[in-house]
């Protein structure tokens, strides 16, 4: 069986496939032996095949997941894998798991062999696409999510969280633990939300990269020590770091443009505080930094929700190298 996942949305992508990993491990092998994660980015074929293939004594099915094959850098990897995985689908009971990002909207920058795989992934039945929620589907989910707590929230409430968070299902997942967690009380309030929620623009968050920038790493290992005693989670912390240097590269690119403050606001649509404070930041920066700490934030990400990464020490190592 070939599964894809993909879309923008990757909260929802990752949970569905938790899921699916959960029900393997308890339908078919409760030790976790035919189990296993390949990066994508960087695999070969007979690295895929080795796992497919590689056998259990007490178990015959695998469940091989590979995340983000699209961003392989090898042409070859792409029509190699094509035509091994159109053979598997007619002889193979193993269970393949692919998960990517937005692929639909890198769709024109892929090459053939690339986009040949692709085609063969929308034609299996367990293909399915992560697109982002539309506000309606976003207060739904906002909703469920309350539920997992035996929490309600109102509209007003699961409104105000959704603009607080920019709609990041990651940090509204967080949040929403958060709030349930610290609050004795059966429903959600806008008010606990007010008080609670720090908002996109976190000054927390702007004062760690305040520290980062400025190369002090006594300041930077205690701000993320204090986000920590403050109850916020590895997932929280990336989520907010990696936002907010991917904002400050977009910065940068529009400084060396001759942007203005309020001009970066208006194009790249983010508040203007946003736009002034990351202004002052960016210009610490040079463009090819600020990719490397995003590289390394996104890798550290793909380790921990993948199960192999421990975020509050590779945080500290990151700080200690400035």
């Amino acid at each position: 069986m070939i599964i894809s996942l993909y879309g923008a949305d990757s909260f929802r992508s990752r949970r569905f496939l938790q899921e699916l990993k959960n029900k393997f491990i308890k339908d078919v092998d409760q030790n976790s032996h035919s189990f296993s994660v390949i990066d994508g980015s960087s695999a070969t074929l007979s690295a895929i095949s080795e796992q497919i293939n590689t056998g259990s004594l007490f178990v015959k099915k695998r469940l091989v997941v590979i995340e983000n094959i699209f961003k392989n850098k090898s042409d070859k990897i792409f029509s190699e894998l094509t035509a091994y995985l159109e053979k598997l689908t007619k002889s193979d009971d193993n269970i393949l798991i692919f998960r990517d990002e937005d692929i639909a909207g890198q769709t024109k920058a892929l090459k053939a062999p690339a986009k040949k795989l692709l085609a063969f992934f929308k034609l299996q039945p367990y293909t399915q696409e992560f697109k982002p929620l539309a506000p309606a589907q976003l207060l739904t989910f906002i909703k469920k999510e309350a539920a997992l707590y035996n929490k309600d929230i109102g509209a007003p409430a699961a409104s105000l969280l959704a603009d607080l968070t920019g709609g990041d299902l990651w940090q509204i997942s967080t949040e929403i633990k958060k709030l349930s967690f610290r609050s004795g009380e059966p429903v959600i309030s806008p008010e606990s939300v007010k008080e609670m929620v720090p908002g996109t623009y976190d000054e927390n968050i702007f004062g760690l990269t305040d520290a980062i920038s400025a190369k002090n790493r006594k300041a930077a290992i205690s701000l993320i020590e204090e986000q920590y005693a403050a109850g916020l989670s590895d997932e929280y912390l990336l989520t907010m770091l990696t936002r907010q240097f991917k904002i400050l590269l977009q910065i940068r690119a529009a400084l060396d443009a001759n942007m203005n403050p309020a001009e970066m606001a208006s194009r790249l649509k983010i508040h203007p505080y946003v736009a002034k404070k990351g202004a002052l930041q960016a210009r610490n920066f040079s463009a090819s930094v600020l990719k490397n700490y995003l590289n390394r934030l996104i890798h550290l990400d793909f380790l921990n929700k993948t199960g192999r990464g421990d975020v509050r020490t590779e945080l500290s190592l990151l700080i200690s190298e400035l």
